[in-house]
């Protein structure tokens, strides 16, 4: 899959809103980037694992901090290409391809800039199927591969590497406190990996579904009275074990925001527009972790709740979010290695510190 047009751009970066559920960055900023590099004649591959030699040098590359605050910081279009070399050189080695530690938000279309920039395809897969806020919470680290070293940069150029930590947690604990140091918004590289890593860890096809999710949306505006039909043909697949519901069709009547240790902490109060006194309230650290419906569970992570204008279908931002505003709230499954019990461990309900358990969404529907 080629790269190369601005429509092709805009289409994965509404994907990614959606899948980014709430969080992982506007994309708007990586959209700018990777639309620059096609007009100068730059374009990406986004390549299957399948291609990958099993040797091969594969990295992940990604935005860490506050959604919130990268809203406010302009990123300069050298530092991914920055942490690029300060990772081979840190390796001693040449980075073969890129590929995203999330499908959501800006760290979706991030490394397709870098790719771009650098000449390095990016393979069609992720560690989440989403986006999390812990950068251990993902499926190369569940099943084995290492956060370290992970090279950390600002905009402004300042930077540090952390060659090695006890645990992946120990590398977001630690990174956390860099990115407070340096704006609250910082960009890494981590997670490398062989090519064979990735064919056995990564969650494969993401890239294509994000477009797919984003183009679906911008078609189904044109084809179809209500373009919620069109996107719910695409996200509800029984068939292929992809369930989706639309879980609420409200306005927002209060929003309580608290920006700390580095991520962005919302509760989010909505009411029914047909019946008032239904009550939908969704909770969030950087991303959309529950929704309740009148308190009774509709939605949980590692499940995905996504918030979208209920005229036009278009994915909404948790931090866009606003008083008044009119949505209706999609619950999405997540891949399915995402439930298994080891992943469930590492970003279940209980890793955010929540005393629900864990139920799919096709079974609370």
């Amino acid at each position: 899959m080629r790269i190369d047009n601005v429509e092709t751009i805009k289409d994965l970066a509404r994907g990614a809103v959606l899948l980014g559920t709430g969080g992982g960055g506007d994309p708007y900023i990586g959209q700018l980037l990777l639309q620059q590099e096609v007009r100068e004649g730059r374009h990406v591959e986004v390549i299957t694992a399948g291609e990958l030699d099993d040797e091969a040098l594969v990295v992940s590359v990604a935005g860490v901090g506050a959604p919130t605050v990268l809203v406010e910081h302009l990123q300069a279009k050298g530092v991914c290409r920055s942490l690029l070399e300060k990772m081979e050189k840190h390796l001693g080695r040449k980075v073969d391809a890129i590929i995203p530690a999330e499908v959501g938000g800006l760290n979706s279309i991030i490394p397709l800039a870098l790719g771009a920039q650098a000449g390095l395809p990016v393979v069609d897969g992720d560690g989440m199927g989403r986006a999390f806020p812990h950068i251990e919470m993902v499926t190369y680290s569940v099943y084995g591969s290492r956060a370290c070293p992970m090279v950390i940069e600002n905009e402004l150029g300042d930077s540090i590497i952390i060659d090695h930590a006890t645990s992946d947690r120990k590398v977001e604990d630690i990174a956390r406190v860099v990115t407070g140091a340096l704006g609250a918004m910082v960009y890494s590289a981590l997670y490398p990996m062989s090519g064979a890593d990735v064919k056995k860890k990564a969650i494969l096809g993401s890239m294509s579904y994000c477009l797919e999710i984003g183009r679906g949306i911008r078609e189904a505006r044109a084809e179809c009275d209500d373009p919620f039909d069109g996107l719910m043909k695409i996200l509800n697949r029984p068939e292929i074990d992809r369930h989706a519901r639309i879980l609420f069709d409200g306005k927002i009547v209060d929003i309580n925001r608290e920006t700390r240790d580095g991520w962005h902490f919302a509760t989010v109060a909505m009411r029914g527009l047909d019946n008032p006194d239904e009550a939908f309230v969704i909770e969030t650290q950087n991303e959309y972790l529950t929704a309740r419906k009148n308190g009774e569970i509709a939605c949980i992570v590692p499940d995905l709740i996504a918030s979208l204008d209920r005229e036009t279908a278009e994915p909404v931002t948790g931090e866009k979010l606003k008083y008044g505003q009119r949505l209706k709230i999609i619950g999405l499954s997540a891949a399915a290695i995402m439930r298994r019990p080891e992943c469930l461990e590492v970003f279940g309900p209980a890793a955010f510190g929540l005393t629900d358990s864990f139920t799919p969404i096709e079974e609370l529907a």
